[in-house]
C-alpha cells in the first residue's frame, strides 16, 4: 500500500489516460513500447493509448489516442479496469496518472502512427500471450493482463 503522504502533495499534478488493449482475429494483443526516456514508463510494453482532453469524452478519447498511435480502430469497446500509479512523466516530473482501460476488437489499420501522434514509439506490433510473458511490461498493464487472465 502507497503512503497517504505522497497524495496529500497539493504540487502533484494528475492526468487522466486511456490505453485500449487490442485483440485480433488470431488472439494476438497489440503493444507499443515507447523509446528509451520518453514518457512514464519507458523501456516498458504499453496498452496504446494516451490523454484525455478537457472536456473529450473519455471513449472518445480512447479511441483517438488509439488511432494516432497505431493507424487501428476497433469495435466492441469495452471500458474493462481502472488504475492508477505516480510515476514520473515525459519530463521527470512525479505525476499521478489515472488509468482507464478498455478491451477492442481489431477492425481496420497498419500499425503505424498517424498524424496526432507524439510519443515516439519504437515498437507497434501484435504479440501472441506467450511472447507477452516474456516482456517487460509496465506495471499498470500487468495489473490489467492478470484481471483479464493473459498472464498468470
Amino acid at each position: 500500500m502507497r503512503e497517504f503522504s505522497r497524495y496529500n502533495e497539493s504540487h502533484m499534478n494528475k492526468s487522466v489516460v486511456t490505453g485500449i488493449l487490442v485483440k485480433n482475429e488470431e488472439g494476438k494483443l497489440l503493444l507499443v513500447k515507447k523509446s528509451g526516456g520518453i514518457g512514464p514508463y519507458a523501456d516498458t510494453y504499453l496498452t496504446p493509448g494516451g490523454g484525455v482532453n478537457d472536456g473529450e469524452p473519455i471513449d472518445e478519447a480512447a479511441q483517438r489516442e488509439l488511432f494516432e498511435e497505431t493507424g487501428v480502430k476497433v469495435r466492441n469497446l469495452k471500458r474493462a479496469f481502472f488504475d492508477d500509479d505516480v510515476t514520473p512523466n515525459w519530463k521527470g516530473d512525479e505525476k499521478h496518472f489515472i488509468m482507464l482501460f478498455y478491451t477492442g476488437d481489431y477492425v481496420s489499420g497498419d500499425l503505424k502512427p498517424t498524424e496526432g501522434d507524439d510519443d515516439n514509439l519504437e515498437v507497434i506490433q501484435w504479440f501472441s500471450v506467450d511472447e507477452i510473458k516474456n516482456l517487460k511490461l509496465s506495471p499498470p498493464l500487468e495489473k490489467f493482463l492478470r484481471l483479464t487472465g493473459y498472464v498468470g
